[in-house]
């Protein structure tokens, strides 16, 4: 019970941190942009997306997968801002049982902050379709107003 609660007490933490700009705040989208260009092109491709052989995409000998696409046209948009910030700071293979990935750990060398607006630009990459069907889907209300405000809480 004491674990269960620290959990939620941690994810409110995680949803007010990304309060302050808000997901459509300019600047920090801005921000989010060169730290991508900085720290994620390199493998997931310049603006997010990722590798362009449907060959690429799937699993290599050696049991890792190639970075997806972040760019709305992979599954990305697929997970909970409180998995993706988890895989931003964890690594890849903070994703879930059996899942063997390239992606470093960025916890120690990027900020909540730095890794938010990380996460903001990559939701800007996608389409309004799967922008608004995100939202709605994981209870984040008023992202065009510039807000982030938690409906429900989310289970990564």
């Amino acid at each position: 019970m004491k674990t269960k609660t620290i959990g939620m007490i941690v994810t409110a933490l995680a949803a007010l941190q990304v309060q302050a700009g808000g997901w459509n705040d300019e600047s920090d989208i801005a921000k989010g942009g060169e730290l991508f260009a900085k720290n994620c092109a390199v493998c997931h491709g310049p603006r997010g997306i990722g590798p362009q052989s449907p060959a690429l995409q799937v699993k290599r000998k050696d049991g890792k997968y190639q970075p997806p696409a972040l760019n709305g046209t992979a599954h990305t948009w697929h997970h909970s801002p409180d998995l993706l910030r988890k895989i931003i700071a964890k690594g890849g293979n903070s994703y879930g049982k059996g899942y063997v990935g390239w992606m470093p750990e960025f916890e120690a060398t990027l900020s909540q902050e730095e890794r938010d607006d990380i996460l903001k630009y990559v939701r800007s990459l996608w389409p309004e379709k799967i922008r608004k069907r995100y939202d709605k889907f994981h209870g984040i209300s008023g992202a065009k107003s510039d807000s982030f405000v938690w409906k429900k809480q989310p289970q990564p």
